[in-house]
């Protein structure tokens, strides 16, 4: 089970801390934390950790300021400020607050997820220098991502919620800061898309899902999605529906199978799904069709 070294960190010298996801819905994916912060630090010294830390302040005015290649660099925090350290990286940090009271969000993404996700965007492994790293940006997502996930906590939601939240930020966070060339498109010829089309082909009886698609390619949803589409101009769900499609025309024009026999081998619910589909694709419902094409038969 995934643990994080920032919950052993003794925090009570700048901050007291006002929840944890860990303890409270029992998240397991990420840690998230809310803090109080003291409104004076001459200094802290943060050990580096196998994760990807984000700070959102959410309440306060502080003058914050980070050491780094021998210089003292300096920020401005107010509510929607964000801080993002690199897994590894060792952090000195000082600041003064303007205000009486700070409050700041730290979220905890696993670093076993961040690489996973370097290594499906641009398929190399050589990324740990260009994690994002910044003392101090202004991004809505993640701000409205970070807030929406402290109301989850709070909600006592289950652990998915948090797990889908931290795949979509380490994606997006990689995009936006990681210092990486844009993604490159798949190739046309895309073996991971060759074996989730035949993988279709042989289980159009079965309630086939996205997640279960991605998982046999070894790729993420949001990546599977996106090499899927780049390679074929449709979307999974909608190139399954046509395979599906294809196969009840051949039922119906071939056999005598009742339509919901045809809808239980394709892989539609029900008859009135398959009706529903059908015609909106071909034009004309089931039993039209079998009609027209028995008529033409010899």
């Amino acid at each position: 089970m995934q643990g994080y070294e920032a919950l052993d960190m003794d925090v009570s010298q700048y901050a007291r801390r006002t929840f944890c996801s860990w303890t409270e819905p029992g998240w397991r994916s990420v840690l998230l934390q809310g803090h109080e912060d003291a409104p004076l630090a001459e200094e802290v010294c943060l050990p580096p950790i196998g994760d990807q830390h984000l700070v959102l302040v959410t309440e306060g005015d502080v003058l914050m300021e980070s050491h780094a290649d021998g210089a003292w660099r300096s920020a401005r925090y107010t509510p929607g400020q964000i801080g993002l350290t690199a897994p590894g990286r060792s952090t000195r940090l000082r600041w003064r607050s303007r205000t009486a009271r700070t409050t700041t969000l730290h979220l905890y993404l696993p670093g076993e997820l961040m690489q996973r996700v370097a290594l499906e965007l641009w398929d190399r492994d050589d990324t740990e220098a260009r994690q994002p790293d910044a003392l101090a940006i202004t991004d809505p997502v993640v701000e409205q991502v970070l807030l929406g996930m402290a109301s989850a906590a709070t909600a006592q939601l289950d652990d998915l919620y948090a797990e889908s939240a931290a795949e979509f930020l380490a994606v997006h966070l990689h995009t936006r800061y990681g210092g990486m060339p844009p993604v490159a498109g798949p190739r046309h010829d895309d073996a991971r898309v060759r074996k989730a089309i035949e993988l279709m082909r042989d289980n159009l009886h079965q309630p086939l899902t996205l997640a279960d698609i991605a998982g046999e390619v070894w790729l993420s949803v949001y990546h599977f999605l996106r090499v899927f589409k780049a390679a074929t101009g449709q979307t999974p769900r909608r190139y399954l529906t046509s395979l599906r499609i294809e196969a009840a025309r051949r039922h119906l024009a071939e056999s005598d199978a009742l339509i919901g026999e045809v809808a239980r081998r394709c892989g539609f619910s029900s008859p009135a799904h398959l009706s529903s589909a059908f015609t909106r694709e071909t034009g004309m419902s089931p039993s039209a069709y079998r009609r027209s094409h028995r008529r033409s038969r010899p």
